[in-house]
This record gives C-alpha cells, structure tokens and sequence, in this order.
C-alpha cells in the first residue's frame, strides 16, 4: 500500500463576472490575487499558488504588464502553478463539446507559448454539474483528471468517491477528485490531524486501497488568497514530511494525476469507477434556460463558427483565400469568455449580460466577416458562365449532400413581377418570392448541393410565378408534405401529425405552449428550479389563435399563428419544404410574465420510461421525472422511441437546453424561466427574459431508433444551406456542384473542419453519432491526400492514419471521438484581389502610450487609444489594412472636408472609422456625387437585446467590425473593458478620382485600402435574428408579492447563508432551517 499522503493546493477562485462586471475584476480582484500570492509566495519557501483560467493571465499581461513578468518567474520555479488547462473555467453543460475543445486548446497553448508549460487537469470547483461528455473531452485533449467540490451542493447522484475513475459517454477514462472540499477551505497547525484530511485519507485507503487525497485550501469567487494562517500550516506540515509516514504535499492542481498515472495498474485497480453524468439537481436544474437570448447568442455564434471554418479551409485550400486564424481564433475566445459559470448560465448581474451581448455580437461580426470573405473568393472560381440575370452560389455546410429550400434576398437587373430560378443545366426548380421591393426580392428556392460544397443558380425574370407541382399543400389549419400531414385545432395548437411515409400517427394529444408557476428557490432563483412547481398543472395555455397563410409556394409552405399566452404573447411559424423530413416551428413570444415558467409540451403517441438525449458528444438515457431528475440537460435533440423499438420522435431544439419527462410519452422542453426572487437589485432575476425572444425547435419521426436518421436531421435543421448573390458570365475553375469533402455514413458526424494550429495542413474531428461500431467510414476529398495522421484534440500525433488516394479511412467505436491532421495536394495560388493601402495624412493625435496617457482625450471621446493595441496593419475580410504610427505626432485622421485622391483601376474603397460622439450621419462625395453612411460610436455596446431591468431595447450598430481594442486610456489610467470599435464601411470608387470627407470632427478614420474587386459576391441569406423595432415597451408587468419583491436584502442574504452550508462553513452549527439562519445572520458578524 502506498504510504499516506495529502496534496493540498492553494486555489483562489476567481469568477471573472458574477455580482460585478469583468472591470471590477480587473480593476480590483485581479490584482489583490497576484500581489497577495507574490506576498505569500517570497515569505514562505514552501507555497504553491493554483490560478486556472487562461483568460485571467491574459488579462494580467494586457492590464498588469510589470506583474505579468514577474509571474513569468514563478511559473518557471514551479511556485505558481497555472491549473485547468482552459482558457476560462466555464459551464459544461450548455457550450459545444467542440467548444470545450477550443478552450482547452486555447488555454493550454496559451500556457505553453507564455510560460513553457501546461496543465494535465480540469479544475472547476464552482461549475454547476458535469455531463457524461466531460471525460470523454478530457481525454481526446490529453489530459489526465478532473477536480471539482461542487457536487457536494447537491449532485443528483450524490458524491460517488473522493477518488476513483470517472468513465465518459464513449468509455475514455480519466482519474477524478470528486470531494476536493471547499476551496474557502481554512487550515491551522498540522493538518494531518485535520479531521476532514483524515477523513478522506480513510475513505481513499477502504475503497480503493490509495490512502492518498486532494484537499483544497483558500478563498473564492472575489479572488485574493488562502488565509496566512493556511499557509503556516502547510509550511509547517511539509518541514515535518522527513519524519512522519505521512507526506504533506503543496502542490499543484494536476500534481496528483501526474502521480497516480505513474503508479503501477496494480495499485490503482482498486479504484472505483463512475460510469455516468454528474449532474447537479440543486444549483443547476434553472442555469440550462435563464438569459435565454444570450444562450441563444451563444448557439448562434457556435454554429456559425463552425460554418465559417468550414469555408476558409475550402477557400485556403483551394488557394484563393488565407486562413484567418488569428481572426477566428480571437472571436472564439470572446465567446469561451462568456460561457464561463456565473455568465452563460445565466446566475450573474444585468450589466453582465448587456456586456455579453455586445461580445456575441462582435464575435458574429468577426466571423461573418471571414465566411463573407472567403465566399467571395470561392465565387470567384466557380464557373457562373451559364448565368445570364442574377447568380447565387448555395453553400452546404454539412459532409452530405443535401436537398432543401433556401432562403435569399437577390437584386435582379431588370425589374419583374415573377422570378424563375435555373440550375447549372437550364433547368428549373421549385421557387417562389415571399416579398418584394422593386428590382429586390426575398425568395425561397429547393436546391440540390454536394456535401461541404457548392451550387450555382441563376435567377432570371419570369412573366408567371413558378409552376412545378410539388408535394406541399398548404391550408389555413393544415400543412402538408410527402412525409406529414400537419393539423392545427381551434386552440391553434399542432393537434395531429400524421406520418404518411412510416404509418404513424405521432401525437397522443396537442403539442402545447403552457406556462406554469415558477417560484423557484429564494436564495438562488436563476439556478434551480423545484419539483414541486414541475409536477403542478400548468396555470394556462397560449389561445385565442388567429391563423395567416405567410408562404404556400412548391418549395415550402407556412402557416402563422398569433396567441396570446397570459399576459405575453407568441407567434408560431410552422412550416414544412418540399421533401423536408421534419417539422419546423419558429417562436416568437413578447414574454411579460413574471414568476412563470414557459414549456413546450410533445405527447407522443410512443411510449417509453427512457428518453434519449443529445450530449453534442454521444447520447445519455434517462428515465421519466424523480426526485433528483426532473429537468435535465441536453445540447441539440431528445428521443422517445417506442418501448417496442418500431417507430420514434425526436425533438430539436436551436438554444434551449433545459428539458423534462413527465411520463413515458411526453417530452418538455423548458423555454423561458422568469422565477419569483430576484437575488439582488443589480441582477433581478424576477425579471429575467421579459421581452423579446425567439427560438425554435422541430419535429422528427421516425423508423426505429434515434440512429435511423436524427443526427442528419439535426445538422440541417441547425445549419440551413447559405446563398450569396454572385457575378455572373465568369469562367471559373470550379463547376457548380463542387464537393470539398464528403462522409459515406451520416451517423459519422463531422465535428470540426479547420487550419491546424501550427498551420500545416487541416485538421478534422469526427465523431460516432448512433451508439453502434461504424466500420469501413470513408471521407473523400476534393484532391489527394499527402498525409494523413490521426492525432489528439490538441492535434498531437498519436499514429499514422490509413488513406489511399482522396480518401481517408476510418473504424468508430460507439461514440468515439476522432481527429485526423491531414495533409492535400497544395493548391496552386490563384489570383487575389489587388488592394492599395492608402497612406493618410494624419491631424490629430488619438493613441497614448501607457506612461503618458494623461496627454490625449480623442475628440470628446473621454478617452485615448492604446498604442499597445495598435498592430502596424490587420487583415480582416481578406483585406489588409495599414495602420497609424502611434509614435508620430498625429496618428488619426479627423474628418474636416479633406479630399483624398483615389488610386486608380479600383472598384471599392473600405474604410475604417468611428464616431467619438454617437452615431453620426455622414456625407461622403466621390468626384462630388453623395454617399450617405452611418459612421457608429466607437464606446458604445456593438449590439443589445431587450433587458427589462435596466429598460434596455434591443439595437445593434450597422456596420461590422474592422477592428476592436479592448481597453481604452483615460488620463487617471487604464479603463477596463473600456472597448473602442472602428468599422468597416465600403464605398464604391468604379472610375472615381477623389474622395471627400464630411466635415464632421467626431468621425475619426484610422485606415483605407481600396481594391480592385473581381466579384460582387454578397451574403443573401440572414444567419441571426432580425433586430427589432426600438419602438417597443416593457409594459406594465403583473406585481409580484410585495414581502417577495421588497425583501432583496433577505434574498441575498439566504444565498449567502446556502453558500457557507453548501461550502462547508460554520462547523457545528445546524443549519437545517434557513429562515431561522438568515435571522441569526444579522446577530453574528462572521460564519
């Protein structure tokens, strides 16, 4: 047997935002933590400091340069010790396991560029539940173990072990502490007479045989460190390790796994092993729906991230477009920042939010930026000679091919009452227009287009509206496909659904919109959600329907029906296309509801006790609602199949991730979550969601098991095929009905397809979607492959993969996650965009350097720009722009009237600017002929939605980011997430000689670059939600209970309390009555 030992590590929690914003935590908690531990760290010999969360260093090397240096040295004597290996301590639950990749990947390469080493651990001590995906993740991406104390606040399973084996979804392995207790833990004297240590020492040594364990000591959420008095003890335990059998380790968060990995298998046999989710019923079931809409912000720019991806590398590879890495690099970790726990879960102040909103924003502009980029190159090689009005190129994001309407908003040259659209070979093919505006049209179109690839059409005038007799009847009160018939009730309700390709009548009863009553917990409502209000019936139901016919073209058919739910209202569009397998529902509810909670109700006609659902990674069965399992957590889909296994429903969702069995043939799922406290006056959880929201889910039956079909379905309900508008009559080298890359089996699921992060080459993760062994799994590429080499999620080889000519080959084990680097013939460089960098003539001095910030405020701005932050050039869109030199005496260009010569042979101009003082309308002249742009303010929120509690409506700034500093300079200093965004305007300069500036000194421009375009592709299909109207009140919401309403300080003050229960604080006191304890709060200072 090993002899005893304990690994105590120092932590200081850290949460970057929960009851304060991202610049308090710079400006105050960040700092007190690296100066207390530099303190603690050269008074005592033996102190190692843990500090997860990349993120966090990063800020410490932006803000804290001086400090960032020093710690530097101690990250290299092994006193501080950089732990989790991500790049934020974030939520595991609701972020994509492909984002859970990228921040592992971001955190630990950030560790090992700046400080040459990383970590081998996930530390999340304040996370609120893990799913079963967790250790499958951890193990793709090399890492060995998992720490967490959470799950002591109230797992649905309980504690399983201190110590042991957590098992994944697709069997992968890792080491796990599970018990790591408070990390507000407090030592004194020798702490292997500390009964909690001895404890966990003799429940390791009994079930396991390893009398070993990991203890955590500290502080936590405001940061700062262990008590000094801690760290005494730990001093004082080590200097005694030489003559005790019992060892006393300060030490690092991974220092344990490291250890255990290097023990002989015969001694960790012993362990136990969980082979299941971990997730929490109390601080959790609520965190999966609160703050929906940025959840939903969240999905968005996941999803198109990945779209995004996916189109560089076609263009990269094809050698018409550079891979903009560190632009897609920098909008990802903009959105891992705020899938961090006490931010996407929805748990954290209202600014939070508002803040987080703009970050989404900004990162869907960064990434609509490259996919709009790199869509132009590729149009620029596909052969559009057969185009004779107006061409648009359908973009397949998903590795088969697909058949599905898409939607665009095209311009034709000549004006006319009907379109018809052509393919590739002059024939044509279901079309209709759903509106109008002169010579613009929004039409929905049935294209056919190759796995990850590319279709061109041409849309030309019609003088009669599209003829082709389709599959698609559509009524008032009925839809109709070759798949489903689809009956709406008096109530508006979806009533039956009839299955006609596999027989089966779907519904047992109505799907239903029902809102029931959300009193939810006192101490923490935005984080759970009781039983007890699950199991009562539901208060009402949305009725008083009015239905409207609002598409009932040949490629796809909608009916709108508007109701009224309570005091909120919500409109359903519920539509099927031509061929479609599913059923669409789109949501769009004006929630005023206060103390409610919003699920969609599906009563299947199938019956089962289990239930199956999406991890993103493999799939978890659950059983109908108990008492520690009544909403739950899944990513994209549930199932109910039949208990026979004949016939089964899945449910899609598009950012709801809260869902609930009842009985064995009904599935919830949780769409809005407004409980009764309100925590603090700065969140106000009570209001949380009044507002504007939208989301959408689908229907899918079918054959069998979810195996026979869903995860298809689900990939093209998420991600709809993509039109651009493209120039037409040009030569291409590429045909219509390219195909980059294809996958012989839909239920090889392709997770990733990217730049590998050293450049050379693409790397691709596929992932096993249906529970069985795929044998013989192909994927063929567009050229031959190279090399081939199957690697871990941070892209370390791991063997040599099997390929022979354009195709690679592949077993999967049931939910086996697999990443292969991959090396294609290289494409000959084709030609680019020529583009001229103008030199500007600088009048004004904008940038400070940080040792003489004092000097500058920019035009009434209130602040100066960092020259730190300021990069000699920057490629956004493909196009490279020159920037100031911030050390001249000017270096920013105030718009007074100058004229500006324009270099000639160009047919755009892009322009970089922002407004100091709002947003400012402005007139350009090009040899005198007027161009009207918007220029946006540069320290305002890029974009918001509505949030009740601060009386915020939902806008968004109209131009898309050029370039973005994270911080701004004031004469008294740094400000903290002080953002300042310039943007990208276009301008068209076709046979121009001069530009002329407004005269307008509060638009300042720092860069210009005109090109020479060679197509005019332009995005015709929408990827987010429209904004909409400002025009728009609150209302006046429904009271809530005064004593409720009123009693904020008793609400924080219960959290508090559940706070020092749950973290074990307060030894020997009872704390079983919690109204009781918060009136004894107020007679004792300290817990």
């Amino acid at each position: 047997m090993e002899k005893k030992k304990v690994y105590a590590v120092a932590t200081a929690h850290l949460d970057t935002v929960w009851r304060w914003n991202l610049a308090t935590t710079i400006k105050e908690y960040l700092p007190n933590t690296l100066e207390q531990n530099f303190n603690l760290i050269e008074k005592y010999p033996n102190y190692r400091f843990n500090f997860e969360g990349a993120f966090r260093y990063a800020l410490a090397e932006e803000y804290y340069p001086k400090h960032f240096e020093y710690l530097k040295e101690l990250i290299k004597s092994g006193k501080w010790n950089v732990a989790g290996s991500s790049y934020e301590n974030g939520d595991v639950n609701i972020p994509s396991p492909e984002a859970l990749f990228r921040n592992i990947i971001y955190g630990n390469g950030y560790f090992k560029e700046k400080f040459g080493k990383e970590s081998c651990d996930i530390f999340l001590p304040d996370c609120f539940g893990f799913g079963y995906a967790l250790p499958s993740i951890m193990k793709h991406a090399g890492l060995k173990g998992f720490t967490t104390q959470k799950l002591s606040w109230g797992s649905a399973y309980g504690v399983p072990f201190d110590l042991g084996i957590w098992k994944g979804v697709d069997g992968s392995e890792v080491y796990a502490c599970l018990n790591a207790k408070s990390y507000c833990y407090k030592f004194s004297g020798d702490i292997r007479g500390d009964i909690s240590v001895i404890d966990k020492i003799t429940q390791n040594a009994f079930e396991s045989g390893i009398p070993q364990t990991l203890h955590l000591y500290g502080t936590g959420d405001y940061g700062g460190s262990p008590t000094e008095e801690s760290v005494q003890a730990i001093e004082e335990s080590v200097a005694k390790n030489g003559s005790s059998d019992f060892e006393v380790v300060s030490a690092a968060s991974d220092e344990f796994f490291r250890d255990l990995e290097k023990m002989p298998k015969s001694e960790t046999a012993g362990l136990k092993t969980w082979n299941n989710e971990l997730v929490m019923t109390s601080h959790g079931a609520g965190s999966y729906t609160s703050r929906a809409m940025n959840k939903r912000l969240n999905a968005q720019n996941e999803t198109i991230a990945d779209i995004t991806e996916k189109m560089c590398t076609v263009a990269n590879e094809n050698g018409v477009y550079n891979y903009p890495k560190d632009n897609l690099d920098r909008a990802w970790k903009r959105v891992i920042q705020h899938q961090f726990h006490d931010d996407i879960t929805g748990t954290g102040n209202m600014d939070v939010y508002i803040d987080g909103q703009s970050d989404y924003y900004a990162s869907i502009s960064e990434f609509e930026t490259e996919l709009d980029g790199a869509a132009g190159a590729i149009s620029n090689e596909l052969n559009t000679s057969f185009v004779t009005e107006c061409g648009v190129m359908v973009y397949n994001p998903s590795p088969f091919r697909r058949k599905n309407a898409v939607k665009a908003h095209i311009k034709l040259v000549h004006n006319s009452t009907f379109i018809k659209v052509l393919d590739a070979n002059g024939k044509e093919v279901p079309s209709q227009i759903i509106n109008k505006s002169g010579k613009e049209f929004d039409i929905i179109f049935i294209a056919d287009v190759s796995p990850l690839g590319y279709s061109v059409y041409d849309v030309l005038p019609a003088d009669k509206a599209c003829g082709i007799k389709t599959d698609l009847i559509p009524s008032l009160h009925s839809l109709e496909n070759e798949k489903y018939r689809v009956i709406f009730n008096k109530n508006g309700d979806i009533a039956t659904v009839i299955d006609k390709v596999n027989g089966i009548n779907v519904l047992e009863a109505p799907i239903k919109m029902a809102g029931l009553s959300d009193v939810g917990e006192l101490p923490y409502p935005a984080w759970e959600m009781r039983k007890k209000d699950l199991d009562k019936e539901p208060e009402f139901f949305a009725n008083t329907p009015e239905f409207e016919i609002v598409e009932a073209g040949p490629a796809r058919i909608a009916v709108k029906i508007s109701r009224e739910l309570d005091h909120s209202t919500i409109e359903q569009i519920v539509s099927l296309e031509s061929g479609g397998e599913f059923i669409r529902v789109e949501n769009f509810v004006d929630w005023k509801n206060r103390r409610t909670l919003l699920k969609a109700v599906f009563p299947f006609s199938c019956y089962n006790k289990t239930a199956c659902y999406d991890l993103g990674l493999g799939v978890i069965k659950r059983e109908n609602n108990c008492e520690k399992l009544y909403e739950v957590p899944a990513q994209k889909w549930a199932d109910i199949t039949a208990g026979s296994g004949k016939y089964g429903v899945s449910v899609f969702s598009d950012c709801k991730y809260g869902w609930d069995k009842p009985s064995s043939n009904t599935l919830r799922l949780t769409c809005l979550h407004t409980p009764v406290g309100a925590f603090t006056k700065a969140t106000r959880q009570d209001l949380m969601d009044l507002g504007r929201n939208n989301f959408a889910f689908g229907i899918y039956s079918h054959k069998g098991s979810f195996a026979n079909g869903t995860q298809r379905q689900s990939e093209i309900f998420q991600k709809p095929l993509i039109a651009y508008q493209v120039s037409s009559r040009r030569e291409g080298s590429l045909e219509s009905g390219y195909s980059f890359m294809s996958i012989n089996n839909e239920n090889a699921i392709l997770r990733c397809c990217k730049l590998a992060e050293d450049g050379s080459g693409i790397v691709i993760r596929i992932n096993e979607g249906s529970g069985e062994t795929l044998k013989n799994v192909e994927v063929s590429f567009a050229k031959n492959i190279v090399e081939a080499n199957e690697c871990d999620a941070t892209e370390l080889k791991l063997n040599i993969a099997k390929f022979n000519g354009t195709t690679l080959s592949l077993n999967l084990a049931p939910y086996e996650i697999k990443t292969f680097k991959i090396k294609l013939e290289q494409a000959e460089k084709k030609g680019r965009e020529n583009f001229k960098k103008l030199d500007l003539e600088y009048n004004s001095k904008g940038f400070t350097r940080n040792e003489d910030m004092r000097n500058v405020i920019l035009q009434g701005s209130g602040c100066s720009l960092p020259a730190e932050l300021c990069p000699q050039s920057f490629v956004a869109g493909g196009i490279c722009y020159k920037m100031p030199n911030t050390a001249a005496p000017h270096d920013v260009m105030v718009a007074r009237g100058q004229t500006i010569e324009l270099p000639k042979s160009m047919t755009k101009l892009y322009i970089v600017a922002a407004s100091t003082l709002g947003d400012r309308e402005a007139t350009f002249y090009i040899d005198g002929r007027e161009k009207a742009l918007n220029i946006a303010a540069m320290t305002e929120h890029y974009g918001n939605w509505d949030m009740a509690g601060l009386d915020i409506k939902a806008q968004h700034k109209n131009a898309p980011i050029a370039f973005e500093f994270t911080h701004t300079h004031h004469p008294e200093g740094d400000i903290p997430n002080g953002k300042a965004y310039f943007f990208k305007y276009e301008i068209d300069i076709r046979n121009a000689k001069t530009l002329t500036l407004p005269e307008d000194n509060r638009i300042i421009i720092l860069a210009m670059t005109a090109v020479k375009k060679f197509s005019t592709a332009k995005r015709a299909t929408g990827l987010t939600d429209e904004i909409p109207s400002s025009d728009y009140s609150f209302g006046d919401i429904p009271p809530i209970d005064k004593l409720i309403d009123k009693a904020e300080f008793i609400t924080i003050r219960a959290g508090k309390i559940k706070d020092q229960q749950n973290g074990g604080k307060g030894k020997g006191f009872k704390r079983d009555n919690l109204i009781t304890n918060i009136i004894r709060s107020y007679t004792k200072s300290e817990w």
